[in-house]
Formats: structure tokens, C-alpha cells, sequence
């Protein structure tokens, strides 16, 4: 019994030892470990910003659509953006759809159809030679909530009455200020079949609103075109996102900085022959009836070309939509994170206001001027190497609006030594300065 104690017992105390080391170098190593506010400079004496320049302003960057063409540093995450479907009927509850499951179920579906759709992009009809079309959007959509309300003057409502649907739907619940809302009523605008918003970058906090009209009869679920009501929705949800119609409206100046050379080719096209006045092309036809396989008409299958194969989304729409995603207010609707950081490896100047869904990594001997506004999504961080800096120059750092949490927050990295044996050197730690009432906040370390 001795022997087979002995080793229980050596166990047990050893056990007890390595138990209590843990604790005492887990101890030691949060007493000495650089991290968070207790780190950072505030205006510190004999200051010159110019000492750690020059600066590479990356304005153009942060504007240009390229760069958030799905796989660009700007984009490499999947991001889903928060819907919410209203039904509206008159004050009897006749008029739309009725409140049941198979209501509910086919409303479902037709985001199912869209999230495919934007996730398995099909193929464009009309190819521009030379351009790699994607088949990832890298955007999805998730419905938080589907109500149904009787009001028979939001019913009828007409063109561009997007807030005041909005708004009547806050006021009885104000959490779906939260989601993109979308509202199926029974008006009508010039003959159309809905309208949406563009997103403001003038106002970040500006609603959104996606509105659709119910022309057909609601009570057949089984005859019902739910298919066509995805391919309205989808081109509503695209003027949500900042696309434009291809038919009367996209950028028609190859010098135009958001011009669609993947839709409209790199020069005239051969059938073109009178461009509209300051149009270097022409634009395509429209309609829902429009047959993009009859060679006598110039329809596509573009996402925004308004007929019923309207399916395709070009890389520079792809591009343009996720910009909108991190720089206009349809952004406090989407969610996501990449562990991919974007990179700052020289020294730059950000003036912009940028929802973040990745981590930012400020390479070794590099400075991040920050000028502009940060929010960051939960899971992000924004991660100084030894001998970088981040300086917050009366810009701000914050989570991003409407998230529940805060965000990861800084992380220094410790000093490293470097060399062999006598020459090993300190390498200069990473520094944040903030200066002339910038702000790093809702932040968890």
C-alpha cells in the first residue's frame, strides 16, 4: 500500500507546487505586462507631428471602390446585414399578406434566394473581355424580425414616404432602428414598383428604408411571383448599398471615379450612337419585360437592370457596395470580422470615418496618424508593434454603433531584445499618443 501511496502522494504535492508557480508567474506577468490606457501619451511636451512623418494620406484610398472589391485589403470578410420586414394592411387587416406561418416561411425564402444569390454570383450575360468576375458578394442578409401592421394611410402611402414608414414603425418599436427596414404596402410611385434610399455619408446615423408595392393577389401563396418579389427586393437592397441604375442612372464619364467598366466596357460600345449630352457611353435598356437574349436590345442581366433575369452583380458593384459598408450610414446594419488584419506598413494619414471588420496591425518602425473616425466592430483590435506608433490627433476610436459590446481595444507589443549575447539590444517600444483632445474609448483592455 506504501508503493502504491508514495507516487499518489508525490503527485498530489507536486500538483500543489506547479499550482502555486502558475499562480505566481500569472501574477508577475500581468504586474509587468505593457497594456492598455496606462500606456498611452497624452500631449506630451516638445511634441512636432512632423517628426514622424512624411505622411502618405490615404483619403483617395479609403474612397476609391477598387479597393473594397472582395479579396482587397479593405474586404476580406463576409459581412451580413440586419433586415427587418414589415407588412402593412389596412385598418380591417385586408390588403397584404396575412400573418401565418406559410407567410412567414416564404418571406424567409426570399432572403434564402438573395443570400444565395449574392453568395453564388451568376454569371454575367454580357462579359467585358478581360475582367475576373467573383461569384462572393462577401455581403449576406439575416431578418431579425417580420411584424405586420394595420394602417390604412401607411397603405396607400406614395413615392418616397421611405421615413414616415420608417418612423411609424419606430414609434411602436423603437429597437428596429437596429435593422434595415423593409415595407411591402399597397402605394404607388410613377408606375414603379417600389423605391429605396441611397446611404448618407453626410449623416452616418440616417435610417434606411427598401419599399415594395403589392399589385398581386396576396391570397394565392401558391401562384403568388415570390421570385420576382426577391429580384425587386435585391434591386432595392442594391440602391441601399449605392448602386445605381444601368439604364438611366450609373456614371456614364470613363474619367468618373466610380464609373462600372466591368459593366459598360473601356470604350463606346459598338451599338452606341448617340450618348446622352456629357456621356462618353450609352446606357443600357430597362424593363421588366426586356430580354436580354434578343440581340436587337442592349439589356443585361445586371443586379439594377430592372427586368426579371436582374441577377448579376459586377466587381466594381461589389466593390462599390462594401464601401458603402465601411464609409456611409447603411453600415450600422452589418456585422462581420476578419482575423486578417489590414496592414499599415508606412506612414500614414487616415482622415476618414471607417467602420472597421478586421483588426489593424501597424507594422515595426511605421505610424498611423489618425485624423478621422474608427468604429470597430467587437472582435477587432488594432494591434502597435514594437518601435510603431498609433497617434490619435484629435480623431476618435470607438465601437461601432448599435453593437452591444465593446471592441478588443489596443494591444502593444512588449519590447523584443535582439542580437547575440553581448550585443543584444532593447528594441524601442510601441507607443500611442493621443493629442489635441483625441479619443480611444468602449474598449475592453
Amino acid at each position: 500500500m506504501v508503493k502504491l501511496f508514495y507516487p499518489i502522494l508525490l503527485n498530489t504535492v507536486r500538483s500543489r507546487i506547479y499550482a502555486i508557480f502558475t499562480l505566481f508567474a500569472v501574477t508577475l506577468l500581468i504586474l509587468i505586462s505593457p497594456s492598455g490606457k496606462a500606456q498611452f501619451k497624452t500631449d506630451p511636451d516638445n511634441f512636432k507631428i512632423q517628426d514622424y512623418g512624411p505622411f502618405e494620406e490615404m483619403k483617395d484610398f479609403f474612397s476609391h471602390q477598387k479597393n473594397y472589391v472582395p479579396g482587397q485589403p479593405l474586404n476580406e470578410v463576409v459581412k451580413t446585414i440586419y433586415v427587418a420586414f414589415n407588412i402593412w394592411q389596412y385598418d380591417d387587416g385586408s390588403g397584404n399578406f396575412q400573418e401565418t406561418d406559410e407567410v412567414l416561411e416564404r418571406i424567409t425564402t426570399i432572403i434564402k434566394w438573395m443570400n444565395n444569390r449574392f453568395r453564388n454570383n451568376p454569371a454575367p450575360s454580357h462579359p467585358v473581355e478581360g475582367i475576373d468576375y467573383l461569384t462572393n458578394s462577401h455581403i449576406q442578409f439575416e431578418i431579425k424580425d417580420i411584424s405586420f401592421y394595420r394602417n390604412s394611410e401607411m397603405m396607400d402611402i406614395g413615392c418616397f414616404y421611405g421615413r414616415q414608414l420608417n418612423e411609424a414603425v419606430f414609434n411602436k418599436h423603437p429597437h428596429k432602428r437596429r435593422y434595415l427596414n423593409i415595407h411591402f404596402t399597397h402605394g404607388d410611385c410613377r408606375g414603379g414598383s417600389g423605391y429605396a434610399n441611397y446611404p448618407s455619408s453626410g449623416n452616418l446615423e440616417a435610417d434606411s428604408y427598401n419599399v415594395g408595392f403589392m399589385k398581386e393577389d396576396q391570397n394565392d401563396l401558391e401562384t403568388y411571383p415570390f421570385w420576382a418579389l426577391m429580384i425587386h427586393v435585391s434591386h432595392e437592397m442594391g440602391h441601399n448599398l449605392d448602386l445605381r441604375h444601368p439604364y438611366n442612372s450609373e456614371f456614364c464619364n470613363f474619367s468618373h471615379p466610380d464609373f462600372l467598366f466591368d459593366l459598360f466596357g473601356f470604350e463606346k460600345q459598338d451599338w452606341c450612337e448617340n450618348p446622352r449630352p456629357g456621356c462618353d457611353i450609352c446606357f443600357h435598356q430597362g424593363g421588366w419585360s426586356c430580354d436580354r437574349n434578343d440581340p436587337e436590345t442592349t439589356c443585361t442581366n445586371n443586379l439594377m437592370g430592372g427586368n426579371r433575369g436582374a441577377v448579376n452583380i459586377t466587381p466594381l458593384q461589389m466593390g462599390r457596395m462594401n464601401r458603402a459598408l465601411a464609409l456611409k450610414s447603411v453600415r450600422k446594419y452589418a456585422w462581420g470580422y476578419s482575423d486578417v488584419p489590414f496592414i499599415v506598413e508606412t506612414n500614414q494619414k487616415w482622415t476618414d470615418n471607417v467602420k472597421f471588420y478586421q483588426d489593424i496591425l501597424i507594422k515595426e518602425g511605421n505610424t498611423l496618424h489618425l485624423t478621422g473616425t474608427l468604429e470597430m466592430v467587437p472582435q477587432a483590435s488594432i494591434i502597435v508593434e514594437p518601435g510603431a506608433r498609433l497617434i490619435v490627433d484629435g480623431g476618435l476610436i470607438t465601437n461601432a454603433l448599435y453593437s452591444d459590446f465593446f471592441w478588443h481595444g489596443v494591444y502593444m507589443k512588449p519590447s523584443e531584445k535582439r542580437g547575440f549575447l553581448f550585443w543584444r539590444k532593447k528594441t524601442p517600444g510601441a507607443e500611442v499618443i493621443i493629442l489635441n483632445g483625441g479619443v480611444i474609448e468602449n474598449y475592453l483592455n
